[in-house]
């Protein structure tokens, strides 16, 4: 006598685990673009942090000095010509200022950049300084990934100057 045999099925169908694999795909995929997208914008906000610390510290140099720096197409936060800032400008080190302004100066972030706001030799992503009409203002190229538009400015490039930030190039 041959008894029936009857099995019984346990486990997950072929299409039951791709159906699962797929989800779980497209998660992961929805995470990694959240993850980015919050990187750039936390780049972006230590640039822009980076550029306020700058204007500040130009600030006191020129309420100390009646003039802003000289420099012209200068790449801060370079260490051979900008890493620091005293009574003596832009400098590799500061150690023959009166004063220092700003003894680490933050140089640009170049991870996201493409690379539209360039000085230096050899040129590279950086924040420009260049001091203006005579010493009598200032304006710091920069770029940014992403656009904030709740203070007016562009993802590319940007100004700061003593009147603030704005959108485009420094005239």
């Amino acid at each position: 006598m041959m008894e029936n045999m009857k099995t019984d099925q346990k486990g997950f169908t072929l299409i039951e685990i791709l159906v699962v694999v797929l989800i779980i795909g497209i998660i992961g995929t929805l995470a990694a673009v959240a993850v980015n997208a919050a990187r750039s914008k936390a780049r972006d906000a230590t640039r822009l942090s980076s550029v306020r610390q700058t204007q500040s510290a130009l600030e006191d140099y020129y309420n100390e000095l009646n003039t802003y720096p000289p420099g012209s197409g200068l790449p801060l936060g370079d260490s051979t010509q900008s890493s620091c800032f005293g009574t003596n400008g832009f400098a590799s080190n500061c150690s023959s200022a009166d004063r220092t302004f700003l003894r680490v100066v933050s140089g640009s972030i170049d991870k996201g950049l493409e690379g539209v706001v360039t000085c230096g030799e050899p040129a590279r992503n950086a924040f420009c300084y260049s001091m203006l009409e005579s010493g009598l203002t200032y304006g710091i190229s920069f770029e940014l990934e992403n656009g904030l538009p709740q203070v007016g400015l562009i993802a590319g490039i940007n100004c700061a100057s003593p009147d603030g930030m704005k959108a485009g190039a420094c005239n």
